[in-house]
């Protein structure tokens, strides 16, 4: 914003003062005539600097103006506008087009309910959205669904097919050896599922939609307080409406299979199949 001439004068007059006294050359701008000559360049200098702010002001409004107007051209405007997105069950909420600016006619943050977006394209101008809500996250409802996905098509670009995907949270099966120090013996079980559980949400936070890699896995897991050591003998990932004999083997039998599993929600929890949890496939070995 720019600053008014008195404000630059006055800042010009004091730096002034302050670096002469700094050579031990003193100077008193209260003693100033109307007429004096340093007087009259300070002021100068000020009109100016404060001519140049108000040029950047009125350059900076045009680009925002530019910039607001414009069309969607890249996958984080598209991540950034579908974060804008607004639903109520009972008031819908209907975008406006405003100076040419498809908005919401009134802007209300508690009913922005994504919490994570991921976009991507294929060479067919079909755009996946991959959204989820709240935290820990889980998939919109078909009617919130059905919402953003209005709400994208209205937004989006002429001759651009978007898709709006929300999915229940994929599964990750883990069994493995793990090696403990004795003293750990009453919690080493339950620290090891809750760090687990903590890596595959923050996992899911920091990446969404990215990649799970069997190396952050296994070094999460060693790096637990009481753990000596670990062995991953089977990893499989799914997505939630697969069945459990379905799943992608990461690692079987030691053996690793695929070094990293992508995500098909975007997101991944540990694996909820009866018989088949944490508390089922981990081996607690003392040492």
């Amino acid at each position: 914003m720019a600053r008014s001439v008195d404000e630059i004068n006055d800042y010009i007059v004091t730096a002034l003062v302050s670096n002469f006294a700094a050579i031990g050359i003193t100077i008193n701008p209260t003693l100033w005539s109307k007429r004096n000559l340093i007087r009259a360049l300070c002021y100068t200098v000020a009109i100016a600097q404060a001519l140049m702010e108000q040029l950047q002001d009125i350059f900076m409004s045009n680009i925002e103006a530019v910039v607001a107007t414009a069309a969607a051209a890249s996958p984080k405007w598209v991540q950034a506008k579908m974060f804008e997105f607004q639903y109520s069950a009972t008031d819908p909420q209907v975008i406006a087009l405003i100076n040419t600016v498809p908005v919401y006619p009134t802007v209300d943050p508690t009913l922005q309910i994504i919490t994570a977006c991921s976009v991507t394209s294929d060479i067919s101008n079909v755009v996946a959205v991959k959204v989820a809500k709240g935290n820990p996250f889980v998939a919109l409802s078909s009617s919130e669904k059905a919402s953003a996905q209005g709400y994208i098509n209205t937004i989006g670009v002429a001759g651009i097919q978007y898709e709006v995907i929300s999915l229940n949270p994929d599964n990750l099966y883990i069994a493995a050896d793990i090696y403990y120090q004795g003293q750990y013996a009453s919690v080493i079980q339950a620290n090891v599922i809750a760090v687990i559980n903590q890596f595959l949400q923050d996992h899911s936070v920091n990446n969404f939609d990215g990649k799970l890699k069997m190396s952050d896995l296994e070094e999460t897991i060693r790096d637990i307080a009481g753990v000596n050591d670990v062995v991953l003998k089977n990893v499989r990932g799914r997505a939630d409406s697969d069945a459990f004999a379905a799943g992608i083997d990461l690692i079987l039998g030691t053996a690793v299979i695929q070094r990293q599993w992508s995500t098909i929600a975007g997101y991944i929890i540990s694996e909820t199949t009866a018989g088949k949890t944490l508390a089922d496939s981990l081996n607690f070995i003392v040492e």
